[in-house]
């Protein structure tokens, strides 16, 4: 499924992915967010939009237009990351292609997507941490890496940890 849909356009309406992927996903609460199986989640947005410098231009007829999503290998980490108490996911499960091809899997580590990087490009990179509330106080939840049109994440501290879960941004 992953190489079908790195390939969709952004944009693309929700009925014309539903037709691509041969799917009938289901809706993730409220949001405009579907799960499509395998571990991958998709959101739309109400309408096309382009950025002018800082300011967000909305165009077209209303609709739900795919943007991205995200993909988790299993169900507990999509449910973690979603915010998600009740949903079944229970097919989740690891990419058997490339994650960006050649380049980095889920076997890829945060050191060694750090390093690719920097090899090619770091003006769209970047990398942090993002923590929880937990008995009151802010704990670890995970690593990050924000590089071209993905963020993946790491659940460790450790520059070795393995990629454990992705967002993606749909091509132009």
């Amino acid at each position: 499924m992953w190489n079908t849909l790195r390939e969709i356009r952004k944009f693309t309406p929700k009925a014309e992915v539903d037709r691509i992927l041969g799917a009938s996903p289901v809706q993730i609460e409220d949001r405009p967010a579907w799960y499509y199986g395998g571990g991958f989640v998709l959101h739309y947005s109400p309408v096309r939009f382009r950025v002018e410098g800082i300011r967000r231009v909305e165009y077209g007829e209303p609709g739900e237009y795919i943007v991205g999503g995200w993909h988790f290998p299993d169900a507990d980490t999509l449910k973690l990351e979603l915010g998600l108490t009740c949903f079944d996911a229970e097919d989740a499960a690891p990419l058997e292609e490339d994650i960006v091809d050649g380049v980095i899997t889920y076997q890829s580590t945060f050191q060694e997507i750090h390093r690719c990087a920097a090899r090619h490009s770091l003006e769209y990179y970047s990398e942090g941490e993002t923590q929880r509330q937990v008995e009151g106080s802010m704990a670890f939840l995970r690593r990050w890496i924000t590089w071209e049109e993905y963020e993946f994440y790491f659940y460790g501290k450790s520059r070795k940890t393995k990629v454990t879960g992705f967002y993606f941004v749909q091509p132009e």
